[in-house]
């Protein structure tokens, strides 16, 4: 089995909880920034100068990863440019740094093509990389992420003036879990999996209404 987490930083409980799944890909934006492609911006007298810092950025990122791999028994096998390679010999992990959903989809679909498991914790992230498979039979779904359905009414959106919440809402609707709740892409999916952040609380549901309600509860 395949899986795929988007916005992982050093977390490794799926690994450990999940023996069964043999190859993970783990995507995150860090160390270059905590938000996607995003810099932050340089201003001076209350004026945006035009240009940019590395104020989102995260220096300490990759140093945190290795430690963290190498306290659970992940040993770094290989780096080639921003894929970092780690294994404990019987599962393996390959981490890309500097990576964001949409923007780099193109440059990872080939290598995590028909993968079969998708992990969401805490972060929704944008749902591009679905395109990349056919094959997706199991949703793991983490304690205290937000699974709610943050659809806002017409009414709302009507509303708004200057259509910053519309452009915020045209890019929050290709998110995972918005999707989840207001397309046909649950159909993807033969199993939801609720997991405690523990480890040791796990539900099946067959149906992602069946999932999102027992969230609700916990």
């Amino acid at each position: 089995m395949k899986a795929v987490y988007v916005g992982a930083g050093c977390d490794l409980r799926p690994v450990d909880n999940f023996k069964n799944i043999k190859t993970f890909y783990y995507i995150d934006c860090q160390p270059f920034s905590e938000f996607g492609i995003k810099r932050s911006k340089e201003w001076k007298d209350g004026q945006w100068t035009g240009k940019f810092t590395d104020g989102f950025s995260r220096p300490n990122f990759i140093p945190e990863l290795d430690k963290t791999m190498t306290e659970n028994n992940m040993k770094l096998e290989k780096v080639e440019k921003n894929i970092r390679t780690y294994t404990n010999g019987n599962q393996t992990l390959h981490y890309y740094t500097n990576t964001s959903m949409p923007e780099h989809y193109e440059d990872i679909k080939d290598e995590i093509k028909d993968f079969n498991v998708l992990i969401v914790a805490g972060h929704d992230p944008h749902s591009i990389f679905l395109d990349a498979t056919n094959n997706i039979n199991q949703f793991i779904g983490y304690e205290d992420t937000s699974y709610f359905n943050d659809k806002y009414d017409e009414n709302f959106r009507d509303s708004e003036e200057d259509g910053v919440l519309n452009e915020f809402m045209h890019e929050y609707e290709n998110n995972v879990i918005y999707k989840l709740h207001n397309s046909n892409i649950q159909q993807k999916f033969s199993k939801f999996s609720f997991i405690s952040n523990n480890g040791e609380k796990k539900c099946d549901f067959e149906k992602w209404d069946n999932f999102y309600m027992y969230s609700k509860k916990s």
